[in-house]
């Protein structure tokens, strides 16, 4: 039996889901955070330039992308292998280097630019909400060739994204400047942890749901005198 099945068996299966979706997504998330911050911390070092910075954190975030959705497909090899994992690598991989190069070029313009701060955020919105749905969005057009009706992943995604995203942001903005390198380090790890718990559980819980319902249908199809309905 297909382990997607499996997945909207019960509550509990539903549970266990979640949980290994939730721990992988951390794993990955710790995985591709090395990347970003390799490269962040070099190129401020030599005293990189704004575009070197833009194009080198946007290859690395592809990477940052890349290790999270190795993770996911981990996941979704064991309990929803009909789900094309090789494709859901590749589209996370490209929504998370778009979602870096927007980041990255905003805050890039943003610091050079001589418009009023009130002009600039009103220019970025559309940007930066593009950004916050791209995750979603990529990963729902794969999502969606095996369990239709789930465009709620790309909003429940973006979601998890914008608070898991604020983890880190608030805990490096607090960190003085005069605390070591490595207490900055220390204080982005547990943030990373924080973040992919937190967005791992948010969508590990509405996925499982999501292949609960696909289950519900296949088996209405398969085995229709068991749920009242009457065959043709």
């Amino acid at each position: 039996m297909d382990r997607t099945t499996s997945v909207g068996a019960s509550v509990s299966a539903r549970g266990h889901f979640a949980r290994t979706w939730t721990l992988a997504f951390v794993g990955g998330e710790l995985a591709g955070f090395v990347p970003p911050a390799i490269v962040g911390v070099a190129l401020g070092t030599l005293g990189a330039h704004d575009v070197v910075f833009v194009v080198a954190l946007t290859i690395a975030g592809i990477a940052e992308g890349a290790a999270l959705g190795a993770a996911q497909a981990w996941v979704l090899r064991r309990f929803a292998p009909s789900i094309d994992w090789r494709r859901w690598v590749a589209v996370t991989a490209s929504a998370a280097g778009f979602a870096w190069f927007i980041g990255m070029s905003t805050s890039q313009i943003g610091g050079a630019s001589p418009l009023a701060p009130w002009l600039l955020v009103l220019l970025f919105v559309p940007l930066w909400l593009a950004a916050l749905l791209a995750m979603g969005f990529a990963q729902w057009t794969v999502l969606r060739r095996v369990v239709p009706g789930s465009s709620r992943w790309i909003w429940v995604t973006a979601g998890a994204w914008l608070i898991g995203v604020s983890i880190p942001v608030i805990a490096l903005s607090i960190v003085p400047d005069g605390w070591p390198l490595w207490s900055h380090g220390i204080v982005g790890v547990v943030a990373a942890v924080a973040m992919g718990l937190t967005v791992g559980a948010l969508t590990g819980r509405t996925l499982a749901s999501l292949l609960a319902r696909q289950t519900r249908s296949l088996r209405m199809l398969v085995e229709p005198g068991r749920f009242g309905v009457r065959e043709a």
